[in-house]
This record gives C-alpha cells, sequence and structure tokens, in this order.
C-alpha cells in the first residue's frame, strides 16, 4: 500500500496593514503624545501634525474634524487602558477564590503608577464626559465592560462560602472590585507621590479580612 502524505495547507500570511491603516495609526500616536505632554486642550490638529511630521491637512483627512480625532484617540486610548477581560485564565493556577480575586485587584492597581499618563489622560476624558454625549458612552461602555472582567472571580468567591457571602451577588463584588481599582487610579492622579500599592493592598486585605499572606501567592 502506497503511503499518501497529507498536503499541508500552508497557514495564511500575517494580513499586511495598508498605508492608510498605518497613517491613522500614527496620527492616532502623534495624537497621544500632544494629550500626554498638553492635555486635551492641547490637542489641536496642528500640533498633531507636527508631532507626526505631516501636515494639518492630512490630520483632516484621514479624521474630518477634532472632535472624530478627539473620539477616535479615546477608543484607541481604551483598546489599551482598560484591562481586558482574560482575568480568570491569568489567574487560573491559584487555587483559593478569595487569593485569585485579591491578586487581580493586585495586578491592574499595580499597573496604575507604570501607566499614569494614561490614567490622566483618561480622566481628562471622563471630565469632558459631562459634556460630550459620545464620549460619556463610551466611557461607560468600557467601565461596564471592566466590572464584568471581575465577575468570573467574584462568582467563584461567592459560591466558595456561601454563608460567609449570603446576600452578596457576583455582580455586586464585582463592582466593588472594580471601583476599589477605580479609586487607586483616581489617587494615583490626585496625589501620585503617596500613593503606595503595598498599603493599598493591605488596606484591602484588613476590610475584607483576607489574610495578608494572599496578596505574595
Amino acid at each position: 500500500m502506497i503511503n499518501k502524505q497529507r498536503r499541508r495547507t500552508p497557514e495564511p500570511a500575517p494580513r499586511r496593514r495598508a498605508p492608510e491603516e498605518e497613517r491613522r495609526e500614527a496620527i492616532l500616536r502623534a495624537a497621544f503624545a500632544v494629550a500626554a505632554r498638553d492635555r486635551l486642550g492641547g490637542v489641536t490638529a496642528r500640533a498633531v501634525a507636527t508631532e507626526a511630521g505631516i501636515s494639518s491637512g492630512l490630520v483632516f483627512f484621514y479624521f474630518e474634524s477634532l472632535d472624530n480625532l478627539l473620539v477616535a484617540l479615546l477608543d484607541w486610548l481604551l483598546s489599551q487602558t482598560i484591562v481586558a477581560a482574560d482575568t480568570p485564565d491569568r489567574l487560573s493556577h491559584i487555587a483559593d477564590p478569595g487569593a485569585r480575586m485579591m491578586m487581580a485587584i493586585r495586578r491592574d492597581v499595580e499597573w496604575l503608577p507604570r501607566q499614569r499618563e494614561r490614567v490622566e489622560l483618561f480622566f481628562d476624558y471622563w471630565v469632558l464626559g459631562t459634556r460630550h454625549p459620545a464620549i460619556r458612552r463610551k466611557i461607560r461602555r468600557a467601565l461596564d465592560r471592566y466590572r464584568d472582567a471581575f465577575e468570573p472571580l467574584a462568582r467563584a468567591l461567592v459560591d466558595s462560602d456561601a454563608a460567609r457571602y449570603a446576600g452578596m451577588t457576583a455582580e455586586g463584588l464585582a463592582s466593588v472590585a472594580a471601583a476599589f481599582v477605580e479609586g487607586c487610579a483616581l489617587q494615583v492622579v490626585m496625589d501620585p507621590e503617596q500613593f503606595d500599592v503595598q498599603r493599598a493592598m493591605m488596606t484591602l486585605a484588613a476590610l475584607v479580612r483576607v489574610p495578608t499572606s494572599v496578596l505574595t501567592t
């Protein structure tokens, strides 16, 4: 019998980004650099064009208006700033549900000081959203997704000790976890010199009566 080898189907080559996509991305990165340096009020077509080394006309060609550029920059910022909903998978090696929840919170709190400029810009957008409905909706959806990322961890925690968590819901615990991180983010922006990750986590552990040893799991 002739042994016929199965022909392997070649894997598709990675999609090459179109020059238009690359230029759009470059403009967004330039806009972020300007916003990180001069806040949102400093984001003008001229400033972004200068940062990107292009003409102001090209900024308007790709985004049509400064408002569209600001909204696109927010989308870009949220895609790289709000933690993705993969927390349970990253912490699956930790057996104790309480320890998993605490380590998920710690991971995000540790990230805040390292990315302070992104956090500051996020709060700038938060303020802008009070008078810009489209921006307000985008921020609300992003925060909802962030809260939802904690729900699997919170559900495992509730299920692990029904008596202790009687009357509580996974949704409620997830909201508290997200709110704690958001509060730390505000501290990082308002008083960065006084913010300390370890102190914040030790305080949280004391409040929820979790052994501080879980923070080193």
